[in-house]
């Protein structure tokens, strides 16, 4: 089995033992992700545009794209943000709708964070291959 581990160089990653991602033959797990602390003062729409944008650049470095998640979770302090954040999460993911979660928390680290998300994507061997065409 092959498995491959990458990291960000983010502090929280040395301090709690944990990979950024984790890719198991084609899938690939990559952990709860906040936005870069220059976006931790921001609205909770560029929070989560930051955290999208890390967790593709996570993607990238294992040999998956944003167009092979299958599922992301994200966790909110305030409902009140949802309207921000699922506008972010439609603009990256609005073509390949993956089954989503979103879960509020009383909080998240850092304390600044609004917004983290995670995701699982499986990458596909017949990538631009239409499904339709190779099923049975």
């Amino acid at each position: 089995m092959s498995v491959m581990k990458i990291g960000s160089g983010e502090p929280f990653e040395a301090v709690y033992g944990y990979s950024r991602a984790v890719r198991v033959e084609n899938q690939v797990f990559v952990a709860g992700t906040t936005a870069r602390a220059a976006d931790l003062e921001a609205s909770a729409y560029v929070q989560a545009r930051s955290a999208l944008a890390i967790i593709a650049s996570a993607l990238s470095e294992v040999g998956a794209h944003m167009d092979d998640v299958v599922r992301t979770v994200t966790y909110v302090v305030d409902l009140a943000d949802l309207d921000h954040v699922a506008r972010a999460h439609a603009k990256v993911f609005g073509a390949t709708l993956p089954a989503a979660s979103l879960v509020q928390v009383s909080g998240l680290a850092p304390p600044t964070a609004r917004v983290q998300i995670e995701v699982t994507a499986v990458i596909s061997s017949q990538r631009g291959v239409d499904p339709a065409q190779t099923a049975p």
